[in-house]
C-alpha cells in the first residue's frame, strides 16, 4: 500500500504544486488590484482638486510676501510660498512689481503662474498632468499675450532642475488630451 501511495503522489504532486502556485498568484493579483483601485480613486480626487483650484481675491489682495531667501527658494522644486496661495513668492513679487499698474494683466499673470506652479506640486501620473495642462490652457487664454506668458514661464522654470523636472514629467506622463471649454479667467475685471 505504501508503494502505491508513493506512485500516486509522484503523479499527483505536480498538479498540486501548479494549483498552489496559481492560488498564490491569484492572491497576489487581488492584492495588487486593490492598490490599483485605491490609486485610481485618489487620482480622481486629485484631478477634482486641481480643477477646483482657482485664483481668488484673497490670493492677490493681501500683503505681498517677503522676498524669499534664494537658498531656501532653490532648495525644492516648488520653492517658497509663505502665504500658501499656490504661487511661489519670488514669482508673485516679480509679477506684482511689474504689472501693479495694470491689474487685469497682473491677475491673469498670477493665475497663469499658479497653474504652472502646479506642475511641481500636483503631477504624479498622466491624469493629473492632463488636469494641470488643462488649467494651464485656461490661464494661457486668460493672459493671451505670448510675450507675457514666456516671461511667466521663465520666472517659474528659472533653474535647470525645474526645467528638467518639467521635461521629465512631460516625457513620462504625457498623453493625448483636450482643453477645457470653461471660463478662461478665474477673476474678471
Amino acid at each position: 500500500m505504501k508503494e502505491f501511495l508513493r506512485a500516486v503522489w509522484r503523479w499527483a504532486r505536480w498538479p498540486v504544486y501548479i494549483l498552489a502556485v496559481l492560488a498564490i498568484a491569484f492572491v497576489a493579483l487581488v492584492i495588487w488590484r486593490m492598490f490599483v483601485l485605491a490609486d485610481n480613486d485618489q487620482t480622481k480626487v486629485d484631478v477634482a482638486r486641481i480643477h477646483a483650484t482657482k485664483l481668488t481675491w484673497s490670493d492677490i489682495n493681501g500683503t505681498l510676501p517677503p522676498e524669499p531667501d534664494p537658498t531656501a527658494n532653490s532648495a525644492t522644486l516648488a520653492g517658497v510660498d509663505s502665504n500658501n496661495n499656490g504661487i511661489r513668492d519670488d514669482v508673485e513679487r516679480a509679477i506684482y512689481l511689474k504689472y501693479k499698474d495694470t491689474p487685469r494683466v497682473a491677475i491673469a499673470a498670477l493665475q497663469y503662474a499658479k497653474e504652472l506652479q502646479m506642475e511641481f506640486t500636483e503631477v504624479r501620473n498622466s491624469e493629473t498632468l492632463v488636469a494641470v495642462i488643462q488649467e494651464e490652457g485656461r490661464g494661457s487664454l486668460c493672459l493671451s499675450d505670448k510675450k507675457k506668458k514666456d516671461e511667466i514661464k521663465s520666472l517659474i522654470f528659472n533653474s535647470d532642475n525645474r526645467t528638467q523636472f518639467r521635461e521629465d514629467i512631460f516625457r513620462k506622463y504625457m498623453t493625448s488630451y483636450s482643453l477645457l471649454n470653461n471660463q478662461e479667467c478665474d477673476i474678471l475685471l
